[in-house]
């Protein structure tokens, strides 16, 4: 009886065509791959192997590691490298050849001669080098110099002959532009974007407020972000240093209302108020008052914390101020036109003449802008 040799037929593995469906629509592998795919994986595997002794590198995924023998010495052995240390390494070197490009500060300089005024914020956050453009004296007398243009209503301190200091350079040349730049002075001229609700200003700290008495009562209420005790302390531990005179006096970011708002309150009747300086507004309710003519206005101030409930702890005390009619609020921030500056609160509670008024350079008074 014949015997028949078993012959070792080789199939020719192809790689076959590898269909986008494949990768975009795949479902999750319950089962072995498919023919076509595993092939795929098995030439790979396989160039990787076949490569010649003097291809393949002496330190390829090794790396060298330092060990202590049982006397104490040290020896450095060459290690083969784990999937995750590799996979690692590799994402470093990545990183590092995509790290981007570091361009001199003069290019800065030169970008910032067409940033617009209300895009220098996104300019600033560009990287380091376009913030220490923005934070610089030079950006903002350029800034002024190429808006410039006569106003009426600018201020005699915003002048171009009183913008040469660099001590508060940013919020003069910031304060100026909303008398002189269209786009800033149009949005004014509209009522809603002008009103703000004085719900806004809860949680804040009143630093000052003062009245005038007249046919209409004038009511003004600065305001501040509150900063708790314990992180004043905090802040004086980490600034242990002492400030330098010169280092103040060329500071081109100082400014001593920021983050402050001030609440102008325009009354028909005197209503004596108590001094609410340093409380903390916790409460701000704006109605309509009897007759739906007029609105009324209550502000409840409070000396301490207050808890989710609105309650009071530590028996800290609290203060309720009702105005009653009001005939308009306003809420302005500190580069509002109407905004009473430092040197124009002490006008407004004495009497003016006209040498006075010259002083302020024809600038809206604070009691006639409601």
């Amino acid at each position: 009886m014949l015997k028949h040799k078993k012959t070792n037929k080789q199939h020719s593995k192809t790689l076959g065509d590898v269909t986008i469906n494949d990768f975009a629509n795949a479902d999750v592998v319950k089962t072995r791959q498919k023919k076509s795919t595993s092939n795929v994986t098995n030439v790979i595997k396989q160039n990787e192997s076949d490569k010649a002794w003097d291809e393949i590198d002496d330190f390829e995924n090794c790396d060298f590691v330092r060990e202590v023998n049982e006397d104490g010495t040290y020896v450095v052995v060459l290690r083969k490298q784990s999937h995750t240390d590799r996979k690692s390494k590799e994402n470093c070197s990545s990183d590092s050849v995509h790290a981007g490009n570091s361009y001199p500060l003069d290019i800065w300089f030169l970008i910032s001669e067409y940033i617009r005024p209300q895009d220098v914020g996104k300019f600033a956050g560009i990287c380091k080098a376009s913030y220490a453009v923005v934070c610089s004296a030079k950006f903002w007398f350029s800034l002024y110099k190429r808006y410039y243009k006569y106003a009426p209503s600018l201020p005699h301190h915003l002048a171009p002959e009183h913008i040469v200091r660099f001590y508060g350079l940013r919020t003069s040349v910031i304060r100026a532009l909303h008398f002189m730049y269209p786009p800033f002075c149009n949005k004014y001229k509209t009522i809603s974007s002008s009103e703000r609700h004085p719900v806004t200003l809860i949680n804040k700290q009143c630093m000052t407020a003062f009245h005038k008495q007249g046919f209409e009562s004038i009511y003004c209420f600065k305001f501040k972000d509150y900063i708790p005790s314990a992180l004043k302390r905090t802040n004086k531990s980490d600034n242990q240093r002492k400030p330098n005179v010169i280092e103040m006096l060329e500071d081109v970011t100082a400014n001593p209302d920021e983050n402050c708002c001030v609440l102008l309150v325009n009354c028909k009747q005197f209503i004596p108020i108590p001094c609410v300086e340093g409380f903390i507004l916790k409460s701000a309710l704006l109605t309509l008052s009897q007759g739906f003519r007029h609105h009324r206005l209550q502000l409840g101030f409070s000396s301490g914390v207050h808890n989710y409930s609105y309650n009071a702890v530590d028996g800290s005390d609290s203060i309720t101020i009702i105005l009653d009619p009001v005939l308009g609020v306003k809420v302005l921030d500190w580069w509002d036109p109407q905004y009473p500056y430092n040197h124009n609160m002490k006008y407004s509670l004495a009497d003016k003449d006209e040498s006075d008024e010259d002083e302020l350079g024809n600038h809206d008074s604070l009691f006639s802008i409601i």
